[in-house]
This record gives C-alpha cells, structure tokens and sequence, in this order.
C-alpha cells in the first residue's frame, strides 16, 4: 500500500501542467457567444515537448493563451508546477506569470529599439535582478544560443532566425516551468525553421526543459514527443511524435 502512495507521488511530481474541464467562452451570456474551449482535458509532464494542432478556429491559440494567462478563462482548473492558478489574485499573477511561462511568438515581439542583449536582460530587470548581473546572463545564454556575435545589434539588424534565437532567449531567462510557442516558425523558411526546431530540441533535452507548440505544420509536429489534436474546441487525439520516437531509440 504505501508502495503504491509512493509511486502516485512520483507521478504526480512528474505533472508540470494539469488542466482539467477548461472552458473558454467570448461574448458570454449575449446572443452571438462563441465557446472557444469545451472542457479540455491536458497532463503534460515534465521534460515533455508537446505540439498542438488542428484546424482554424479548433482554439489551439485559445488554448495556449489560457495556459499561458494571456486570457482569462471561463471555467476550469489550470495547474502549473503544483500552483493552481485559480488561486491567484491579479496582484500575483504576473509576477507568477513572469517567473514561470515564457513566451515565444511567431513575429517575435522583441523590443525593437533594444539591442538583443537588453531585449533578452530584461525579464530579469523586471523581477529586481542586479542590472550587472542581468546583463552578464543574458550574454552567456545568447552565446550559448550561437548569438555571441549579435549581443549589439537590433532586431531589424538580425535575420528571422537571429531574432527567434534573441526571443528564445528571452523566454529562457527566467528559467521558467513551461515555454509556450504559438507558431514560432511560421515566418520563417524552412532551412531556419529546422535549425529552430533543432534548438528547441537541444534544450528540451539538455535542460529537460517543457515546451507546448502551437503549429499547423505537420513536420514541426512531428519533431515533439506528443501531438495533441484539437477539433470545435476539444481535444479530438493524442499520439506521439514519430520524430521523438526515432531519437529516443538511439
């Protein structure tokens, strides 16, 4: 008995995000209420790298923007290393939101009058981190994503690729529990694209880091340990990458 209670609690440490009956619905309560999410149900363990698709309108986004707090949610339960964020007064939730999510988008957001050093600092400067001792982590986390020699340059002076490798940067940081990616490729061609894919793969293994991908590119899909398939707001499937397969065998 307390070998079975040893093991559920194992499994249960392994959760990094648990959401249970989430329901997203706008317009609420008027005539024309669109109901984006209908009860999904998503575990995603630590050191996971999970990739979300479906057709338009499915409410993939929808779904990555409640995990990530960008939206509020209408009803449901969203668990992020062991925190229920239900829990949470607005008064804390950035702060939790800012220490335990990053973001990559597809256009980047970078800051554009910063250089790729300050956009990549500043997290840090936000949560009160020593300026010197900012700037020193955010050059060593650049170099280690091949930006040694783009620490000065703005983004219009950087590549699509430069300028996804600043934005991963900036969402690693902080070390967060989770990195959500909504179409972090999508503007990108396919050679950068696939060096991308192979950078989010390096760190999801070195660091057994958790990332959730937005995509409507199979290929992209294919590269994560687990695809999630969302149709009219539910989650239709779950299977597991093929790519993710192949390299776990070796």
């Amino acid at each position: 008995m307390k070998k079975n209670k040893t093991n559920q609690e194992l499994k249960q440490k392994d959760i990094i995000l648990s959401i249970t009956n989430l329901h997203k619905r706008y317009n609420e309560g008027k005539s024309n209420e669109v109901h984006a999410l209908r009860g999904v149900e998503l575990t995603v363990k630590k050191g996971d790298m999970m990739a979300i698709m479906g057709p338009s309108g499915c409410g993939k986004t929808t779904l990555l923007n409640m995990i990530g707090h960008l939206d509020r949610r209408s009803s449901g339960i969203i668990i992020i290393d062991k925190v229920d964020t239900s829990t949470l007064p607005d008064s804390k939730m950035t702060a939790f939101r800012r220490d335990n999510i990053g973001f990559i988008f597809q256009l980047f957001n970078l800051f554009p009058f910063l250089t790729a050093v300050e956009n990549v600092e500043t997290p840090l400067l936000l949560k009160g981190l020593n300026s010197g001792l900012a700037r020193e982590q955010a050059k060593m986390l650049l170099r280690e994503l091949g930006m040694g020699d783009r620490l000065y340059h703005q983004p219009t002076e950087l590549s699509g690729g430069q300028q996804q490798r600043v934005a991963v940067g900036r969402a690693l940081i902080n070390q967060p529990a989770i990195i959500l990616g909504d179409e972090p490729t999508g503007d990108l061609d396919s050679t950068t694209s696939s060096d991308i894919m192979a950078l989010f793969r390096r760190i999801n293994r070195t660091n057994n880091q958790t990332l959730v991908l937005v995509t409507h590119n199979r290929w992209i899909a294919e590269q994560c340990d687990y695809i999630v398939h969302m149709r009219d707001g539910k989650i239709s499937h779950l299977e597991q990458g093929p790519f993710a397969k192949k390299e776990k065998k070796q």
